[in-house]
């Protein structure tokens, strides 16, 4: 991945069509918004593995391991310093079986309202739960 875009709009974009890619995502990031990376991983990902590597091959090397929030909890705990480099899980995809169609409708508008285009919401939803795209397409006409 590498470094993230700075401007806010473009940054959570991107973040968005990360948080369902399956793979291992590493970004860098400086020390100076690191916190607010992590945070808005939190907020985008859930509470995913991650690792953060400071100074990664060079003398005060350090890493933190564990889920998102222990690593935002570390970040505020004591000033970090030098490249920071994060190492984030991919995605682990489960389906949801057991939903109603009120669930799907519900899911669907949160999705809508956080910015994502109905495409990409009904991905989103077809990606999660274990509905086939046409009934998926019929409740979604209800809305």
């Amino acid at each position: 991945m590498g470094f993230l875009p700075k401007a806010k709009a473009k940054r959570k974009n991107k973040l968005i069509e990360l948080a369902f890619f399956p793979y291992t995502l590493i970004i860098y990031e400086s020390p100076k918004r690191i916190e607010s990376l992590v945070s808005e991983l939190i907020e985008r990902f859930g509470n995913r593995k991650a690792s953060l590597v400071r100074e990664i091959s060079k003398i005060y090397e350090e890493a933190i391991r564990g889920n998102l929030d222990c690593i935002l909890e570390k970040i505020k705990e004591k000033k970090v310093k030098g490249e920071m480099v994060l190492v984030v899980e991919g995605y682990k995809r489960q389906l949801i079986k057991n939903f109603s169609e009120e669930d799907i409708k519900k899911e669907l508008i949160r999705l809508l309202k956080e910015g994502f285009s109905k495409k990409n919401s009904l991905k989103i939803i077809q990606s999660r739960y274990d509905i086939d795209r046409q009934r998926l397409y019929n409740i979604s006409t209800q809305i």
